[in-house]
């Protein structure tokens, strides 16, 4: 569906958006469509869930449902459109699509160069992605922090196919999905984004890309961590361990070049658009290497007190251990 089909209100979860929170807690019916979405807490906890399934076993074990309808999704949804009757009060949509429209406005501020003046903040790059990107591109997401921004701040044209390791969350599989995907169809774009963390686990996937002549784009987050670990931590409440969390990184472009591809970088926001629009126009595999914001905090569709007392927690104890070194 495309970004901006009034219909489209964006995901739910850590990679969703607060609109999404609101409707789906206060809906009067949810109906959940051949998904067992694993969050709870993002779900009702009220008897408003209409779920259809193939699988028995899912039915009813995320959220209490009014009714389980074992089946497949088609033929079931074409038997219930057949019952439905129109409705005609929209003062429930208007709502949510005003809400939709502040969040936007707030994505769009987060994603402008110009919030920075030497420094890239992560959801620019995701931004500039997609606006770069053809209109039938696929989008190959990695797993970790850079999933956040990609899925929030893409905006998808509705022939654009955003993939990636939505049901086992496996870090660093990116560009071996890319690579994949391209040599299916060497004509369509096929874009990776990926943190630094997971593009150094498989990074000899570019090899593979340049071996066989694939034109896969790779843009790297780099933030020298493994952001998502860090935030994992102190919402429970742990300091995070800063020596398995951070670490160095190679110069992305120049490795780029070491293994016959094309690379370029961006350290500052004046340069971000440049080398993305340049890698997406060079015949072949590249690397953009885009040096962001280390510290950056994603969007939070819903805060729950509970979270931000041990963020808190986690953030005194990380104090107390800069200062006691213990």
């Amino acid at each position: 569906m495309p970004y901006d089909d009034p219909h489209w209100m964006g995901g739910i979860g850590f990679i969703g958006s607060k609109p999404v929170y609101n409707a789906v807690m206060s809906a009067e019916l949810l109906l959940m469509v051949g998904t067992d979405y694993p969050y709870s807490n993002f779900l009702p906890n009220r008897p408003v869930v209409v779920q259809i399934d193939e699988r028995p076993e899912v039915l009813g074990r995320r959220a209490p449902t009014a009714l389980g309808v074992l089946g497949s999704a088609r033929p079931t949804l074409k038997l219930l459109i057949d019952q439905v009757a129109p409705k005609t009060d929209t003062s429930y949509w208007d709502r949510l699509t005003k809400d939709r429209r502040a969040w936007d406005r707030k994505l769009d501020h987060q994603a402008d160069l110009a919030r920075s003046a030497d420094r890239i903040h992560p959801q620019a790059v995701a931004r500039a992605v997609s606006d770069l990107a053809n209109r039938d591109a696929v989008f190959v997401l990695d797993t970790g922090l850079n999933t956040l921004w990609s899925a929030n701040w893409i905006r998808q044209s509705g022939s654009q196919r955003i993939i990636g390791s939505f049901n086992n969350a496996a870090v660093g599989t990116a560009l071996g999905q890319a690579n994949g995907i391209q040599a299916l169809d060497r004509a369509r774009q096929v874009i990776a984004l990926t943190g630094d963390g997971g593009f150094n686990m498989l990074m000899c996937e570019f090899l593979t890309a340049v071996h066989h002549k694939l034109p896969v784009k790779a843009v790297i987050y780099n933030n020298a961590a493994f952001g998502l670990i860090r935030l994992e931590a102190e919402s429970i409440g742990v300091p995070p361990y800063r020596q398995g969390i951070d670490f160095p990184n190679p110069d992305f472009a120049a490795f780029a070049r070491a293994c016959g591809g094309h690379g370029f970088a961006a350290r500052k926001p004046d340069e971000l658009k440049k080398a993305i629009g340049d890698a997406l126009a060079v015949d072949g595999p590249a690397i953009v290497d885009a040096v962001v914001v280390a510290n950056e905090l994603p969007n939070v569709p819903h805060l729950e007190l509970e979270l931000l007392g041990q963020v808190a927690r986690a953030k005194i104890k990380e104090a107390v251990l800069a200062v006691t070194g213990s």
